[in-house]
């Protein structure tokens, strides 16, 4: 069994929803951007009418981690990537992308697809993406607008012999920044390009909480 004095679930995390209406109510007003500006006032709304939907786990962990002056884009963002799916709107640009910088993996999990061999027998499905490429995605990623940026697909992304790099690369570019990894690959270096990047979510591939189970799928 989980330990609570080790172990903090994100439902554990309380917002006073009062200050977010505060908050939101002086971003509003500075917004050079006629949609953003639109799009706070509807969530201000809801808001005034207890409709807190917008905030889910996700949300209130973002906000409880960071200063409230990135409060306004951040809901900007969140709206944008919950409402327009459900109402079938494109952007003009993504406002999220998911880059592979590599496609293999170190781990041969049995639930995975890293262990059809019709895929990893393939090695021109197998490569590392170019730093110069990464650079030039990330690049047009934050010209355009992106606004959540996420390192990972079917590879195991610290595998790449310049993650760190591409890491850092990415500072300060997005609102979210996110890697996913099953953190074999981790050493103090690499630790520390995580932490100074100020990436806000890193993703461990953590299966069970039994031991043996873990490594039985972990493989």
């Amino acid at each position: 069994m989980w330990k609570k004095k080790h172990v903090t679930f994100l439902t554990q995390n309380h917002i006073d929803k009062d200050k977010i209406i505060t908050v939101l109510e002086k971003f509003a007003p500075s917004s050079k951007n006629d949609s953003e500006k639109k799009i706070i006032m509807d969530i201000l709304k809801n808001f005034k009418n207890n409709d807190f939907s917008l905030l889910n786990t996700q949300e209130i962990q973002y906000l409880s981690k960071n200063t409230e002056e990135k409060w306004g884009k951040y809901l900007i963002h969140r709206y944008k990537f919950n409402y327009y799916e459900d109402h079938h709107i494109l952007p003009d640009f993504p406002i999220y992308l998911l880059v592979e910088p590599v496609s293999a993996c170190n781990l041969r999990c049995p639930f995975c697809h890293q262990i059809d061999d019709n895929f990893t027998s393939n090695q021109q499905m197998m490569g590392n993406m170019d730093l110069n490429l990464f650079k030039k995605i990330v690049d047009e990623a934050h010209d355009g607008g992106t606004q959540a940026f996420t390192l990972t697909c079917r590879g195991e992304p610290t595998l790449h012999p310049q993650i760190g790099e591409m890491i850092e690369y990415c500072s300060n570019k997005f609102i979210e920044l996110k890697m996913n990894t099953n953190g074999t690959r981790l050493n103090e270096k690499l630790i520390h390009q995580i932490l100074k990047s100020g990436m806000t979510e890193l993703v461990f591939s953590v299966d069970s909480h039994y031991k043996e189970e873990f490594e039985s799928l972990r493989v």
